[in-house]
């Protein structure tokens, strides 16, 4: 294979195993491969779509969930297939669709593995795939930033029971499709493709990253004892029947706050909007997989 390109983040996979990725694809028949440096996660979409116009008909992104999410951004609507060699703490996309983490796996599947066209999503015409929120997760993000690179998924966990005893509700209306669902105070304001996340919790029980729909929680839970018992809820997929959850689905959402909120797309903290917009893109994005997958 003469058309595969590599899109690292440097500061996420180290130089070992950058040496193990390069023996690995020529030990696989993958000649003169291009190797483009995105020493952060959003420098990976202009280093995606640098390889695109050199000819690349497969990209392998190796770091987290910012820059999985930013290549993706390059790819997405074109036929150009995405492997991930995941390098970050959460990995929602790989964890979510269960691919393989191995770097020997990842370069099987682009050299003898499938193509999957899943769904993506765009909020407010940015790319994302896997989970975008408002509230309660931006702060949970926010809090585990300093310490996820040693305590890994732990730091999330001790950031978020933070949150729970003090997070205070925020005024939204929230739009399916037209048709308003919610308006009042909600904690949270969680939109996703597909549902599943790590861990095997399912955010959004039934939903698929092919089924062609964007799903939205509107949550309310404040402090321990409510946010305990959606946890629960969520552990037992019942989300549904939480008195604290609201959820729903459709092709657009757009949630409209009385001031601005900052937001997160899969997984890293964006600016603040008063209106976001959610749009769902069915099987735009390809994915190398395993044969069986």
């Amino acid at each position: 294979m003469t058309d595969v390109a590599v899109v690292v983040n440097s500061e996420k996979l180290g130089k070992r195993e950058q040496r193990a990725l390069r023996l690995a694809l020529t030990a696989a028949g993958c000649a003169d491969v291009k190797w483009y440096d995105a020493p952060s996660g959003s420098r990976a979409t202009a280093a995606t779509k640098k390889a695109l116009k050199r000819g690349a008909r497969t990209v392998v992104v190796c770091g987290g969930d910012g820059t999985v999410r930013a290549a993706a951004e390059a790819v997405v609507g074109t036929s150009v297939a995405l492997a991930i060699v995941p390098c970050g703490t959460a990995n929602l996309l790989v964890s979510g669709l269960g691919l393989p983490t191995d770097i020997q796996d990842v370069v099987d599947t682009v050299v003898g593995g499938s193509r999957r066209r899943i769904d993506s999503a765009e909020c407010n015409g940015r790319t994302f795939n896997v989970m975008a929120g408002v509230g309660f997760d931006v702060a949970m993000l926010d809090g585990a930033e300093a310490s996820k690179e040693r305590l890994g998924f732990v730091a999330y966990m001790l950031s978020g029971v933070r949150e729970a005893r003090s997070r205070k509700r925020f005024h939204v209306t929230v739009t399916i499709d037209g048709q308003r669902f919610f308006s009042g105070r909600a904690s949270c304001v969680l939109v996703g493709n597909g549902g599943r996340l790590k861990g095997g919790v399912e955010a959004f029980p039934g939903a698929t990253p092919t089924d062609g729909r964007i799903h939205v929680a509107v949550l309310t839970a404040i402090g321990i004892r409510q946010w305990s018992s959606l946890a629960i809820s969520s552990v037992m997929r019942r989300q549904r029947w939480s008195a604290h959850a609201r959820l729903a689905d459709g092709s657009t959402i757009v949630a409209e706050f009385r001031t601005r909120q900052r937001f997160e797309m899969d997984g890293g903290v964006k600016q603040r909007a008063k209106r976001l917009e959610f749009v769902i893109r069915p099987r735009a994005l390809t994915l190398c997989v395993p044969p069986e997958h």
